[in-house]
């Protein structure tokens, strides 16, 4: 993995959609929509767009876009299954990343 800086993390995270899309991937649990079918080799934490656009309630578009920024930052990983990309917070993420990403919690106002 290129190396991560901690300007582009912290802008990353600084989106509330992106931040809301670590968290809702962060807490993951096997009791997601059944929308598209479950791959059980993929990361137990990865979701399909499809589930993040139904849970954030937001156009697959945009999920999309925001999806793709976090991994280009390094964020998340993603894999193709079929027709849907499946996300997962990249598990070589540097330890202050994950401490971080651990931590950190969406407080709506």
């Amino acid at each position: 993995m290129n190396r991560l800086i901690a300007t582009d993390f912290f802008k990353a995270l600084g989106d509330t959609t992106r931040l809301k899309l670590v968290i809702a991937l962060r807490d993951k649990t096997e009791d997601t929509s059944q929308t598209c079918n479950k791959d059980d080799s993929l990361n137990p934490q990865s979701m399909c767009v499809c589930e993040l656009t139904e849970l954030l309630e937001q156009p697959q578009p945009t999920i999309s876009r925001h999806l793709n920024h976090l991994k280009r930052v390094g964020i998340l990983t993603s894999q193709r299954r079929g027709t849907w990309m499946w996300y997962g917070i990249n598990q070589d993420l540097p330890k202050w990343c994950k401490q971080v990403i651990n931590e950190v919690e969406f407080i709506d106002d």
